[in-house]
C-alpha cells in the first residue's frame, strides 16, 4: 500500500473504531475512488451507507469486497442484511452459501477461533479497565477473524448501547439474527434499542417473540411485565 493510501486509511479506521462515521466516510471513498479495492475498506464504507439507508451503495460495497475475497463472511452477512432490506431475499443467501464454502478449512478454522476468544478476553478485560474503545476494537477484532461468533458480537453490541451507538448495536444485533433468528438474547436487546430509539411497536413485538418461546426470559420478561401488564397477564 503507498505511503499516502496508509495515512489515509489509518485516519479512517481510527474514525470508525470511535463510531465516528461521517468522519470516516469521506476517507474511505477516497481509497475507493483511487481504485484500492481492499476488502475491509469496501466492507466498511457499506456499513456506513447502510446506516444512512443508502441501501443500493451499501450493497455494491459489499458485493466488491466479495469480489475480492469471496470468503469474507462479515461482507456475506452485510449483504445478506441489505438485500433483505432491499426486498432481494434470495440474492444475499446465496451470497452467503458461497462466502461459507470458500471460507477457511476446519483446521484454519479452529485456530482462528482460538484467536478470536483471545481478543475476546482481552476485551472483556478493557471493560474492566473502563477503556470502552479498546474493548471495542478488539471485539471487532474478534469478529473479522470469526464473523459467526454470536455471542461475540451480542457482548459488542451491549457495549455499542452503554456507549449511546444504538446504530451500531442494531446493526449487530441484526446480523445475529439473520443467521440465528432464535437468539433469544438478541432479540430481547433489539427490541429494548427499538423501544428506546421510539419504535414501540416493532420493539415489544421482539419481546413478545423472545416470550412466547422462552417465557422466564430475564429481560423480555421484566419489559414486558412493565410496558405491557395485559399482555403478560394473558400469556
Amino acid at each position: 500500500m503507498p505511503p499516502w493510501a496508509q495515512q489515509i486509511l489509518d485516519a479512517a479506521n481510527d474514525h470508525y473504531a470511535r463510531a465516528e462515521y461521517p468522519l470516516a466516510q469521506p476517507y474511505y471513498e477516497k481509497l475507493v475512488q483511487q481504485g484500492l479495492r481492499y476488502p475491509d475498506v469496501l466492507n466498511r464504507l457499506g456499513v456506513i451507507y447502510h446506516l444512512n439507508a443508502r441501501l443500493p451503495e451499501a450493497r455494491w460495497c459489499f458485493e466488491q469486497a466479495l469480489e475480492v475475497n469471496s470468503g469474507y463472511l462479515e461482507a456475506a452477512l452485510n449483504l445478506t442484511v441489505t438485500c433483505n432490506e432491499l426486498g432481494e431475499y434470495g440474492s444475499g443467501v446465496r451470497s452467503l452459501e458461497r462466502a461459507q464454502s470458500h471460507s477457511d478449512s476446519s483446521n484454519d478454522a479452529y485456530r482462528r477461533g482460538k484467536v478470536a476468544n483471545l481478543h475476546r478476553a482481552l476485551a472483556q478485560a478493557y471493560v474492566e479497565l473502563e477503556r470502552p474503545e479498546d474493548a471495542i476494537h478488539e471485539f471487532g477484532r474478534a469478529l473479522r477473524l470469526c464473523p459467526s461468533f454470536h455471542d461475540i458480537r451480542l457482548e459488542l453490541a451491549r457495549l455499542l448501547r452503554l456507549r449511546g451507538n444504538v446504530h451500531g448495536a442494531r446493526e449487530q444485533l441484526t446480523l445475529v439474527l439473520q443467521l440465528e433468528p432464535g437468539h433469544h438474547d438478541a432479540r430481547a436487546l433489539l427490541g429494548v434499542i427499538e423501544i428506546e430509539t421510539g419504535d414501540r411497536r416493532q420493539g415489544l413485538q421482539h419481546l413478545r417473540d423472545v416470550v412466547d418461546r422462552c417465557a422466564d426470559h430475564p429481560v423480555a420478561k421484566a419489559y414486558l411485565q412493565h410496558a405491557e401488564p395485559e399482555y403478560w397477564q394473558a400469556s
